[in-house]
């Protein structure tokens, strides 16, 4: 589906100035060299497109402006590529099949890493770690941390296509899994009781809470349970990108980089109301090795690709 163009190219002029200011002995010519800006493929050349829910705080899109941790990543790492950035905003569950179809770049919005997505397309290192929550009206008998064996005989909402559904549903006693296609419907079904128990991004439902302090809710942290790990374990959010689009990839892959360097990522988390140090702590042992990543981290099976070098436009 996708050419691999050259990463760099060099004008005739730029290269005769570069190689004056070398041969003078001089730094004016290196000064004056500097990268074009990499050859990429994408959906609207030179811009980056992003599927996306539109779900605050990791994705928005308000007054003409892209709001948001995780886009606002994109966009960080964009204007390094000299790349501009649009949102194409649809429901989660359809942006899998946007990458997949290549009518999008990229998608994001507290991803979460899992085996069925490596197989569908190409993810990269984490932008950041996480952990579940449970959300629940304020007058539900839970506090401290819930332990998913109290969810029998109760109802539980969550997303279409979050990973963690498999393990919702094989909890012995659930009275019913729901599945949502917006973060909203969900808990909206929480507050007028038509659920017990929802399990989305917690980030996003705290964002709603902040947003509307006389909210009948309240979420609590998931006990750790070796049983349902994608559920109750931490977790890495990572941006899912085209399997045929490696050059596009290798190039976010290096941002990615670049925003750990630079704290880039705890500092757009920040902006966004998440400024818990615990997105900063990878997890304690990476599910990705033997996956798409080997022990040094480097691509491996699905993600398998020789990768080039763009970590001189983030330097």
């Amino acid at each position: 589906m996708f050419d691999a163009p050259s990463q760099f190219t060099l004008s005739r002029r730029r290269l005769l100035t570069y190689g004056a200011g070398l041969a003078a002995g001089s730094m004016i010519g290196t000064r004056a060299f500097a990268l074009e800006k990499p050859k990429l493929k994408t959906v609207k050349e030179g811009v980056i497109t992003i599927a996306m829910s539109g779900t605050m705080p990791v994705t928005g899109f308000k007054d003409g402006k892209i709001t948001g941790s995780d886009a606002e990543m994109v966009v960080a790492i964009a204007e390094k590529l000299g790349l501009g950035v649009e949102p194409n905003i649809m429901a989660w569950s359809a942006t899998v099949e946007s990458i997949k179809t290549g009518r999008a770049d990229i998608m994001c919005g507290n991803m979460g890493w899992n085996t069925k997505r490596v197989e569908a397309m190409l993810l990269t290192d984490p932008i950041y770690y996480n952990g579940n929550f449970i959300t629940m009206r304020k007058s539900m008998p839970f506090d401290g941390t819930f332990d998913l064996n109290d969810a029998k005989g109760f109802t539980v909402g969550t997303g279409t296509g979050y990973s963690y559904v498999p393990d919702l549903k094989s909890i012995p006693g659930v009275k019913e899994v729901k599945l949502y296609d917006t973060v909203d419907a969900c808990i909206r079904d929480v507050l007028a009781g038509r659920l017990d128990f929802a399990v989305m991004d917690s980030m996003n439902v705290d964002y709603m809470i902040a947003q509307n302090p006389g909210l009948d809710l309240k979420q609590l942290s998931i006990k750790p349970n070796t049983v349902y790990p994608s559920l109750s374990g931490r977790g890495q959010a990572v941006m899912g990108m085209n399997s045929e689009n490696t050059d596009l990839f290798d190039a976010v892959n290096e941002g990615i980089k670049w925003l750990w360097k630079t704290k880039k990522n705890a500092e757009l988390l920040a902006r966004n109301g998440m400024t818990s140090g615990e997105y900063m702590i990878p997890m304690e042992k990476n599910p990705r090795v033997g996956v798409d990543r080997d022990e040094k981290g480097s691509y491996i099976g699905p993600a398998a690709h020789t990768p080039k070098d763009f970590s001189a436009y983030f330097a």
